[in-house]
C-alpha cells in the first residue's frame, strides 16, 4: 500500500516523532533551517530546545486535539495538549515546576511547510495546569 503523503498525515508523523523515546530527531519532518516565532535557527538548535524539555520531563506526551491542514498553502494549524511529570524542581519551557507534579498544557501552533517539510513554526504557549502529584513507587 502506498504511503499517505497528505499534509495531515505528514504532520501526524511529526507528532509521533515528538512522542518517541529515545527522541529520534526531526530531520525527516523539518527543513535543515527553521524559523520559530521569527527566530531563525538550525534544526539542531530547535531539536536541542525540545530535547531539553524532554530530558526535564521524559514522560512528556503530545496529543492533537484540533488539526487543520491547508494543502494548497501548505499550512497547518493545531491545538496540542502535552502532559508531563518533571523529574526535578526548576523550569520547564520557562515555567516553574516541581518534581513529581503532573502538568498539562494546551498550546496553539501554526506551521508552514516548504518542499514537504516544516520550515516555520508559530508557537502560542498555553498555561501549565497542575493535575496533582505522581506517587513515588518503592521510595524512588
Amino acid at each position: 500500500m502506498a504511503e499517505d503523503l497528505s499534509l495531515e498525515s505528514r504532520f501526524q508523523g511529526y507528532i509521533a516523532a515528538l512522542n518517541e523515546r529515545p527522541f529520534p530527531g526531526l530531520a525527516k519532518h523539518m527543513n535543515p533551517a527553521v524559523t520559530l516565532n521569527s527566530a531563525s535557527m538550525e534544526l539542531s538548535e530547535f531539536e536541542q530546545i525540545l530535547s531539553a524539555d524532554i530530558d526535564a520531563a521524559p514522560d512528556m506526551h503530545f496529543k492533537l486535539h484540533i488539526l487543520l491542514a491547508d494543502e494548497g498553502k501548505q499550512q497547518v494549524g493545531c491545538r496540542i495538549e502535552f502532559t508531563c511529570t518533571p523529574i526535578s524542581d526548576g523550569e520547564l519551557m520557562d515555567r516553574k515546576v516541581r518534581k513529581g507534579g503532573r502538568f498539562s498544557c494546551m498550546e496553539h501552533l501554526f506551521y508552514q511547510y516548504r518542499e514537504g517539510k516544516i520550515a516555520e513554526v508559530w508557537h502560542l504557549p498555553g498555561e501549565f495546569v497542575e493535575m496533582g502529584e505522581v506517587e513515588e513507587v518503592n521510595g524512588s
